[in-house]
């Protein structure tokens, strides 16, 4: 009796585990299904919008006056004092006397040539008035007014070409033109500033013996340079003689503007680049100094800015269509250090903004968008 009862309670209890099994299967929630395919890869993708896109080429290069002259000497004689000291840092203004050198003896030499010159034309005035009377007033007049301490007046003009003739048989002409370049050779000795500038280059003291073909310093024009810079091929194609130019110094805490003066047509065969020369102005700015800047030539219309390295080759990029990918060939207008200008590209296109270097054409993807 008692084991009829142990069995029919242990039938019980199990028949009761499994309607409370079932009922619990019941109540509970299937798992969601995830939707898309999980075995494709997940790309970062990024929707472009075309628009107007500013065309600025870095440039970096170093400052050089615009105006250098380095000065060698012409004549010889001892230096004199002459106000300022001829050492690097002086500023003179424009056709200021820079040095001054001894010109005594060729001075006098040059006294002597004159005399010569007055005398032999003294010589030639009663041939003059019998062969040439008509001549002979305004000859006279001309002698007369010889001054040997003072440059020479020019020859009167001779129409006669008889009277020319006797003239050059006289070796007038010859030593008039041979004392006006003594003359010439003496305003050597003072030596002027060709503009307001700053010497970068010399050290003379008063009473150096200064030698012809000496180099004596460099003078340049503060204030005025130019900015040598080089770019590519692909970006010279793209600069306008007269594009503006934003500059800037690591050491110096201000911005300068300069233009595109000069765009050279020779290529650099080591480089494969472009000389470019920038002018600008300032007395902030130092010969030597390294400025970075852009180029603001232009731009681009109906144009997309992607990283350069999303490009594939040259001319290609992987597009999103439906979580495939598509290779396709894009319109590359400008190349840069780090990033591209396209066009081509439909507007709100996806595109995959990632290096993926398992991907390939027609590959499923799960695209994982990007905010801007």
């Amino acid at each position: 009796m008692k084991r009829q009862v142990t069995i029919a309670l242990g039938i019980a209890i199990i028949a009761g585990g499994i309607g409370i099994m079932k009922f619990l299967e019941a109540q509970a929630t299937p798992p969601e299904k995830k939707s898309g395919n999980t075995d494709a890869p997940v790309v970062m993708v990024k929707k472009l919008y075309n628009n107007y896109v500013n065309n600025e080429i870095a440039i970096t290069g170093k400052l050089i006056a615009e105006n250098r002259v380095e000065i060698f000497s012409e004549v010889q004689g001892v230096l004199l004092a002459s106000g300022k000291q001829f050492k690097e840092g002086v500023q003179f203004g424009y056709e200021e006397r820079m040095l001054k050198i001894d010109s005594t003896e060729y001075y006098l030499n040059l006294l002597a040539s004159k005399s010569s010159y007055l005398n032999a034309l003294v010589q030639l005035g009663p041939d003059i008035k019998y062969d040439f009377p008509e001549a002979y007033d305004e000859w006279n007049r001309y002698v007369a007014s010889i001054d040997v301490t003072k440059p020479l007046l020019p020859l009167p003009k001779v129409n006669n070409e008889k009277h020319k003739n006797f003239l050059t048989s006289r070796d007038v002409y010859k030593q008039f033109y041979a004392i006006k370049s003594q003359e010439e050779k003496l305003t050597k000795y003072n030596l002027r500033a060709p503009f307001s500038g700053v010497l970068c280059e010399g050290n003379l003291q008063p009473g150096t013996m200064i030698r012809v073909g000496q180099k004596l310093g460099t003078f340049i024009q503060s204030g005025s340079y130019e900015l040598e810079a080089a770019v590519s091929l692909n970006n010279a194609n793209l600069i306008q003689v007269g594009d503006s130019v934003l500059l800037t110094s690591e050491d110096v805490p201000k911005t300068w503007v300069g233009k595109v003066k000069r765009l050279s047509q020779h290529i650099d065969q080591t480089s494969q680049t472009v000389k470019l020369y920038v002018s600008v102005n300032s007395t902030d700015l130092r010969e030597g100094m390294y400025l970075s800047g852009s180029v603001l030539s232009g731009g681009f219309s109906n144009a997309v800015k992607i990283p350069r390295e999303l490009l594939i080759g040259v001319d290609q990029l992987y597009l999103v269509n439906d979580s495939n990918l598509a290779l396709e060939q894009v319109n590359v207008l400008k190349i840069g250090e780090s990033e591209v200008v396209v066009d081509g590209l439909k507007n709100e296109q996806f595109i995959m903004n990632q290096v993926f270097s398992s991907a390939f054409n027609g590959m499923k993807v799960s695209p994982k968008q990007i905010k801007d």
